[in-house]
């Protein structure tokens, strides 16, 4: 009777912790959400940033990262893009309004409102700048590096 009691309660055991994390995806607040939203995750790495939850992932062959708050909630989402797959007009206004710097890594951002941007690090003689380009073409300064 006690190996068969056992042998429920190691079932029982197993096949809960089999469900409780698809594909082995660390727990994090906002896991259910992720889960959702990427349901063929695979890669996942979680690391904690103060209030910011960096998830790390490959989804449809794309390393992205998800960022939640420390309640859970979605941020944003975000990937690298080469320079040569930066759309037309980041790649225009950049030349135009840095024409002296080099392009030298690129983020395509999209935050919990599904609004799209970029982050784009350039590099010039005297300065390093990363710039914040909206979707209406608009650069600015987010940082100076």
């Amino acid at each position: 009777m006690k190996l068969y009691v056992l042998a429920a309660l190691l079932t029982i055991g197993i096949s809960s912790t089999a469900f409780a994390r698809p594909n082995d995806i660390p727990t994090f607040k906002g896991m259910q959400h992720f889960v959702q939203k990427f349901p063929q995750a695979t890669e996942v790495e979680c690391k904690f940033k103060g209030q910011l939850t960096d998830v790390s992932f490959t989804w449809n062959g794309l390393h992205l990262h998800a960022f939640y708050d420390s309640e859970g909630n979605p941020v944003a989402t975000c990937r690298p893009v080469e320079i040569d797959n930066l759309p037309l007009f980041v790649q225009l206004g950049i030349k135009k309004e840095y024409a002296s710097y080099v392009i030298r890594e690129a983020v395509e951002y999209t935050d919990s409102d599904d609004s799209l941007s970029y982050y784009v690090a350039v590099a010039g003689p005297k300065a390093s700048y990363l710039l914040h380009v909206s979707t209406s073409g608009t650069i600015s300064v987010f940082k100076k590096m």
